[in-house]
């Protein structure tokens, strides 16, 4: 292997760990990855359920992953032409005027919250997630334990993390429209919003729009590489141009290549798909969340929270009992799905192990209706309804969402779901999607793999190569790719299956 000096890093915090992969916008292919995972998955001994991580987890974290990825390169890695940065979106990060980050960063899944929440969207005029950012601040706001008087800057993982290698306090517009909604007119987080929650605030503290990032568009340069940087990334020169940082969901919707009304659907513990139009929306509720592309476009996001774990905890529980492989368990339960009757004898499932936000229901539990012998007597019936309710799910978020803005023209999916035996779990969501399905050979780190385009597509930018960035996106992502099409004797009798599922979860919903 031979280095050009124009490969590209991109860098991914999720919830649990750092990934980083070196990718080359020549053959279009990741070279090397590197990962590392967190000192702890949350601060251990917080009180009142609260998950928190502190930013250092995520810069000790990539030190290590750093060195990883190299010792993964056959030659030494010098230089890149670009960086790109992408983490976990909504989590709430604060430095104080000396540009340190002393305080806990509440994760998206954090309890706090929700009452501002509420009080927000009313507020705002659209729905505002206990999760996002701001419902945080204004939580913290009124703590007096959270010591708000001493924050100078509040930002996201991403930001964070873009702030420890170049010293700028920036966020790219997706992972801005994931802190505070819907931007203002200027592309920049909206200045009336902050006002109205220091109005909230009584105006106790510094005006928050001096405390917010400044957002960075797509292709710009965010920051450039500085000696603090340098140094956790292993030596690679100052001065290099890092990128605008972005949320997870957003550097997935970039990796995936996704077009207008193609659906980006990431199928794993959950399955959450995004969706960019050109459509304003404004967010009415939680089946849909509206936020921004890095192009500040609309991406609407589909998030069925109950994934892949129904399948994957069934699995391993009949792994355990039969003495064989997770791997091998799952291929054979595939196999006896796959022979089922479309009908599935007449059974459904709303698989809500752990409540369903899309559906509004955050604290349903699971129901079968018209459950037969079919359930005890073959296990290949439950295997196919835990695959098969999360799509529902999905495919009554798209419902919510086409008469806006049109009806998805396919799906690109990646995830863990793509290692079902014989392609079993694409074509299942092809027949109940009613779209093809789309998967490209290599794309296993797509998150990081998206920040790695975002930093290809600002280098673009910087050497005055003008291309558009959708355009771009698309040839930095062509590769192989397998196209499930949707059965259309199947696609008729998943109709039929999805009018029960949907009638079922509308008697769930009125029962509150």
């Amino acid at each position: 292997m031979q280095l050009t000096g124009h490969e590209v890093l991109g860098i991914d915090a999720g919830t649990q760990g750092i990934s980083v992969v070196l990718w080359s916008p020549e053959s279009r292919q990741i070279l090397a990855v590197g990962e590392s995972a967190y000192a702890h998955d949350y601060i251990p001994d917080r009180p009142d359920g609260r998950l928190e991580q502190y930013a250092h987890y995520w810069s000790d974290a990539l030190q290590t992953a750093m060195a990883d990825l190299r010792t993964a390169l056959p030659v030494p890695l010098e230089k890149v032409a670009a960086i790109g940065v992408t983490a976990h979106m909504h989590c709430m990060v604060r430095k104080n005027a000396s540009g340190e980050k002393p305080w806990g960063c509440d994760m998206w899944n954090d309890p706090r919250g929700v009452p501002e929440s509420r009080e927000l969207a009313a507020t705002f005029g659209e729905h505002i997630p206990a999760r996002w950012t701001v419902s945080h601040i204004l939580s913290a706001m009124r703590d007096p334990e959270a010591k708000w008087d001493e924050v100078n800057g509040v930002n996201v993982a991403s930001g964070s993390i873009v702030h420890d290698l170049t010293g700028e306090w920036v966020v790219g517009p997706g992972d801005a429209s994931g802190m505070f909604g819907n931007l203002g007119e200027d592309g920049q987080i909206d200045r009336e919003k902050c006002r109205k929650i220091d109005a909230l605030t009584e105006n106790r503290f510094a005006p928050l729009e001096e405390a917010v990032p400044r957002v960075v568009p797509a292709g710009e340069v965010a920051g450039r590489l500085n000696e603090a940087g340098s140094a956790l990334l292993g030596g690679l020169p100052v001065g290099t141009p890092v990128a605008a940082p972005e949320g997870d969901q957003q550097s997935v919707l970039v990796g995936a290549g996704a077009g207008e009304l193609e659906l980006a659907l990431s199928a794993g513990t959950s399955f959450t798909g995004n969706l960019p139009c050109s459509a304003k929306v404004v967010a009415e509720n939680e089946s849909v969340n509206v936020l921004s592309t890095p192009d500040a476009r609309t991406m609407l996001m589909v998030c069925a929270r109950n994934g892949t774990v129904g399948f994957a905890n069934y699995v391993k529980g009949l792994a355990e009992f039969s003495g064989n492989g997770f791997a091998e368990t799952a291929d054979r339960l595939t196999d006896q799905a796959a022979v089922l009757p479309v009908e599935a004898f007449g059974t459904t499932l709303l698989g809500f192990f752990q409540g369903e936000n899309v559906a509004e229901l955050p604290h349903a539990r699971a129901q079968l209706i018209d459950a037969g012998l079919e359930v005890l007597t073959n296990p290949g019936v439950m295997a196919r309804l835990l695959l098969e309710s999360p799509c529902m799910v999905m495919r009554y978020g798209l419902r919510q969402v086409e008469p806006k803005v049109g009806k998805v023209r396919r799906v690109i999916l990646s995830g863990g779901v793509l290692k079902s035996k014989g392609g079993y779990a694409p074509q299942l969501f092809a027949d109940i999607l009613g779209v093809p399905v789309v998967a490209r050979v290599g794309d296993e780190e797509g998150t990081a793999k998206g920040a790695a385009v975002l930093g290809a597509f600002m280098a673009e930018q910087q050497e005055g190569r003008e291309v558009a960035f959708d355009t771009f996106v698309r040839e930095a992502c062509r590769g192989e790719e397998k196209t499930w099409e949707p059965d259309a004797v199947r696609k008729a009798a998943f109709d039929d299956r999805y009018a029960t599922f949907e009638a079922g979860l509308k008697r769930m919903q009125e029962e509150g």
